[in-house]
């Protein structure tokens, strides 16, 4: 009897021992399927989005990264450590056919369409009084730095004329708009159910997950030979070798993307961020201890521009077709007043992940 019952015992005590590595081995499949199941299925919900966003936006996961640049301009110091929310971003900037979907739907009339009003119209020389845009034009070799020695305003020029009278859009439906304030990047926002990047997610956008990246696409302006991006090359602004292809603006997505999928992050036209210019920003908000990331910061409450005290400005970012390689890093800040509008002056759009 007690041989029977050992052998019994010991038959429970192997069919636990069996029992418990199969309860085992199902448990670390499930630990390893449960995780891979929610990423398939988040990936699968990624990808619906995006088809629902339309193949013109690209999801950026957004994250934590290192903004600035130590060895470039005053306003770019120091870097400082910021974490920004995923977004969808416009793959290219808005087109010529894009915005004119926008003003036939709403009938806007953009800012060089209609004659400065107010003070400011009073303190305009008489030329600028009236709708109208600014141009480039050929200066002298070695005034670069005197812009008004290379722009000129012209009247009559706006988005759809953009040489002034006579000159129109045909055929260049797929170019990037231009002659666009703030104020009109704003409108067709909102139209579009979008917004304006923050100069922060802008940044992330153009890093494409590189670390310390000087142009979106690498650290050479002509990474391996190649041109990236339409910039200037030559004498400026006096003569433009168009080495890259181009003097003046090329079409959208000529160039090959970034890491984040996102096209003309740097040249072409220069473009509008949400936030207000201030020349200390980054140094006002210094790198917290551990260097704790500032989470998605939306920029100062005020501007400052010690270049023209007293007029406020919001960031332009990217450089344009006007732009030396210094201009088009991904650290590099310009500003712009929001009613002003050029033919160097763009936009593309952003909206929230979820």
């Amino acid at each position: 009897m007690n041989g029977a019952a050992d052998t019994a015992s010991a038959t429970r005590r192997t069919g636990l021992i069996f029992v418990s590595i199969i309860v085992a081995a199902v448990a670390m499949v499930l630990v390893w399927l449960v995780p891979e199941g929610l990423r398939i299925a988040r990936d699968r919900e990624i990808k619906l989005r995006e088809a629902r966003a339309g193949s013109d936006m690209v999801r950026v996961a957004g994250g934590a990264f290192t903004m600035g640049a130590n060895d470039g301009a005053q306003d770019e110091q120091p870097l400082h450590d910021v974490r920004v929310n995923a977004f969808w971003m416009d793959r290219t900037e808005v087109t010529n056919e894009e915005f004119a979907r926008f003003t036939k739907a709403t009938g806007y009339i953009t800012t060089a369409e209609l004659a400065p009003q107010g003070v400011d119209g009073g303190n305009l020389a008489m030329e600028q009084r009236q709708p109208g845009s600014w141009r480039f034009q050929p200066g002298p070799r070695g005034k670069a730095a005197e812009r008004r020695t290379w722009i000129a305003f012209v009247p009559g020029a706006n988005w759809r004329r953009p040489h002034g009278a006579g000159s129109d859009v045909a055929g260049r439906e797929k170019y990037p708009v231009i002659h666009v304030s703030h104020d009109d990047a704003i409108a067709y926002c909102k139209w579009a159910h979008k917004r304006l990047p923050t100069e922060a997610e802008w940044e992330c956008a153009a890093r494409g997950g590189m670390i310390l990246t000087r142009y979106p696409w690498g650290s050479e302006i002509a990474e391996g030979g190649a041109w990236h991006a339409n910039t200037w090359q030559g004498d400026f602004p006096a003569n433009d070798d168009a080495l890259d292809g181009f003097a003046g603006l090329a079409p959208v997505a000529h160039f090959p993307p970034n890491g984040s999928g996102l096209h003309d992050l740097a040249g072409n036209v220069a473009e509008w961020c949400a936030d207000w210019y201030q020349h200390d920003y980054y140094a006002q908000i210094r790198p917290e201890p551990n260097r704790a990331a500032h989470r998605n910061p939306k920029g100062p409450d005020i501007s400052t521009d010690p270049s023209e005290p007293g007029v406020w400005k919001r960031v332009v970012r990217g450089g344009s077709w006007l732009s030396d390689e210094s201009a088009c890093r991904v650290s590099a800040r310009g500003r712009e007043a929001p009613g002003f509008s050029a033919e160097w002056l763009g936009f593309r759009c952003v909206k929230d992940a979820q």
